[in-house]
């Protein structure tokens, strides 16, 4: 590895010795380069085995980025490097002890989200807690609860981070008196289910370290050198996960952000990064705050953005200047799509740009996307949207997401429930039973001789076989390979060849082989927790010339030389508007470094539109078109940075 392609501030953290290490890393500053640089460093100048090095990131995707850049400098020794997301590391210590944590018959099953929240609502029921109904203009009891924010609440008081009500009927409409039997109850059902949901991928771990200290120490003496990437949005539950883990050597090195961190609502606290070297005193703190990303506009508009946030340091940078901002007044929401169109075709006229794809356009919410999706198809111009879940959506892509759940645990009770007739199998009725109570698969079968007598067990016993088949054959298989066995071994394809709706189906069985085909993720259970996780792009692979459309959140890491920020209103960035119920001053931190995570994703030029009125669609009332202000945040841009542009102008 040849060191002196690092500059000077970063070459200091790749040479560091042991012990704790803090990262302060700006956007466009190389962190990622430097990740890699400080494990190859390890690796081959001190002569630390790869497999005693641990590596956290945030998402797969940026896992497997870091995966092959490792592979670039060290060859095959790479592979034994374990570079993982908090979640998978927590489920591949479940399954290795799953014993030791009470899953007796087999390695515990996932729960996603949906299916969480179907076991929840069945514990509320018996706690004589009324749902509320969540389909718009549907009227529910007053005295009802909210499925999701139920939901919420019991994962944070799980994970530790409830806090008492004091009769906020937004945030804290459920006290801990409730939730404790409650969340015990659910976590009680959960394990008699023989699954496991994202909370628990993070508890069960910190429990299994406390009650099998043989355990703990095994994984200590496993990873001997510890890094953690994206450390602003690690929860309090994560952290313990960590320190529990370098707590007889301290050697963590931490890399953030702080005016980066938004995922507070996923319990990400980011003044974890702030107060660490309070954790670790020996802790050396370093800086990378030369931004080599973006023009010094895009940096001086990102600094400006974050002026009023505490802690991290501004970005500086010796590129060239660049463009001013662009900002655009929209009439509405169908103007403000139709502008974006015009100005990226007039980019690529101009050969301001080479093709689609080196523009990104952001937004807060995904409702944002439809207008722009259906002015850049009407002109013609590529596309795919990041996080689209239409694709999930389609019944043959939940038959075989299911099916892939099951190849690789295959007693997981609500794939089954969603498969053990289809294609048909004259298993109707145990289809029924499962729906309304999924049961332990080997139960199964004496089950299902109840309801159908001996010709449904021996079909049931013949599914359950195949099913232990498909473990079996996909076994350390790609997700793209997992699917494969799939379609070759359980006969889904020709049933739907036989459907009058085979053509549509047929093709979104495609484009779902399409996606995984195009995964980072090693293997079927990594891509399997990012899918339950929402880390899946769930629109199929249209190629690299595609302008990505996408939320703020789902854009983190990625950059662009073009970028629209649309949107830039009170009510969505920031999403809480002055004096609103829901507004707090940390909420609306959360929301500026939003802003500043969009705006730091433009290489060269920057746009911002927002619009003078917007339609909305909330609660169930759809078409009411509402006024609409610049968001506030913008009166922290320097006024020379920006330039006022028109629709219908060359680019």
């Amino acid at each position: 590895m040849d060191l002196r392609r690092f500059s000077p501030s970063q070459r200091q953290i790749v040479e560091a010795g042991d012990g704790p290490l803090s990262v302060l890393a700006g956007p466009g500053s190389g962190k990622t380069t430097v990740l890699a640089g400080r494990i190859a460093y390890l690796v081959e100048q001190r002569g630390v085995p790869p497999a005693a090095i641990l590596a956290i990131t945030f998402t797969t995707a940026a896992a497997a980025t870091l995966r092959q850049r490792l592979a670039g400098v060290l060859g095959d020794a790479a592979q034994d490097l374990t570079i993982t997301t908090f979640h998978a590391l927590g489920l591949r210590l479940i399954r290795q002890w799953s014993q030791e944590l009470g899953f007796v018959n087999s390695a515990p099953a996932v729960f996603g989200r949906e299916d969480a929240r179907s076991l929840l609502r069945e514990v509320a029921g018996e706690f004589g807690l009324e749902i509320a109904a969540e389909v718009p203009g549907r009227a529910s009891d007053p005295w009802a609860v909210s499925l999701s924010r139920l939901s919420s609440a019991v994962d944070r008081h799980r994970l530790g981070s409830v806090k008492r009500s004091h009769g906020d009927n937004e945030n804290g409409e459920f006290d801990e008196e409730l939730l404790r039997p409650l969340a015990d109850a659910y976590e009680s059902l959960l394990r008699r289910r023989g699954a496991v949901d994202y909370p628990s991928m993070l508890t069960l771990p910190l429990q299994l370290f406390a009650t099998e200290p043989r355990t703990l120490q095994l994984v200590q003496d496993a990873y001997r050198w510890v890094l953690a990437d994206e450390f602003q949005d690690t929860s309090k539950t994560q952290y313990a996960l960590l320190q529990k883990v370098v707590e007889p050597h301290h050697n963590l090195a931490v890399v953030g952000d702080p005016k980066q961190a938004v995922f507070g609502w996923l319990g990400a606290d980011p003044s974890l990064l702030l107060e660490f070297p309070r954790q670790y005193p020996e802790a050396r703190v370093f800086p990378l705050d030369q931004n080599h990303r973006s023009t010094g506009i895009v940096v001086a508009l990102s600094n400006a953005i974050a002026a009023p946030l505490k802690g991290g340091r501004e970005s500086w940078t010796d590129n060239a200047q660049g463009p001013r901002a662009r900002l655009y007044a929209a009439a509405d929401e169908n103007d403000e799509a139709r502008f974006v169109a015009a100005e990226i075709g007039g980019l690529l006229g101009t050969r301001q740009i080479e093709h689609a794809g080196e523009v990104g356009v952001l937004y807060r919410t995904n409702a944002q996307a439809r207008a722009v999706a259906l002015a850049l198809r009407t002109a013609g111009l590529p596309f795919r949207v990041r996080a689209d879940a239409d694709l999930f959506g389609g019944p043959e892509v939940r038959d075989l997401v299911a099916y892939l759940r099951l190849a690789h645990c295959p007693s997981d009770g609500p794939a089954l429930a969603r498969v053990v007739n289809t294609p048909p199998r004259r298993l109707r009725a145990i289809e029924r039973a499962l729906r309304k109570r999924p049961v332990p698969a080997a139960e199964l079968p004496v089950w299902a001789a109840k309801l159908g007598g001996a010709p449904a067990r021996h079909r049931l016993e013949q599914f359950l076989a195949l099913l232990q088949d498909l473990h079996d054959s996909t076994l350390g298989s790609s997700p793209v390979q997992a699917l494969e066995c799939v379609l070759l071994q359980t006969g889904y394809p020709e049933w739907l060849t036989a459907q009058k709706d085979r053509a549509s189906r047929l093709r979104r069985t495609e484009e779902f082989r399409a996606v995984l085909a195009e995964s980072p993720a090693p293997d079927l259970a990594t891509w399997l927790t990012d899918m339950h996780l929402g880390q899946i792009d769930g629109h199929a692979p249209t190629g690299a010339g595609s302008t990505v459309l996408s939320t703020i959140h789902s854009a983190k890491g990625a950059e662009w030389p073009v970028v629209f920020v649309i949107g830039l209103e009170d009510g969505l960035l920031p999403h809480t508007r002055p004096g609103s119920p829901g507004a707090s001053h940390q909420q609306e931190d959360e929301e500026r470094r939003l802003a500043y995570v969009a705006f730091s994703r433009a290489q060269v030029l920057l746009y911002l539109v927002y619009c003078r009125s917007r339609q909305l669609a909330t609660d169930g009332e759809v078409g009411r078109v509402e006024p609409r202000r610049p968001s506030r945040f913008m009166l922290s841009l320097p006024p020379e940075l920006v330039e006022r542009v028109n629709a219908g102008r060359a680019a």
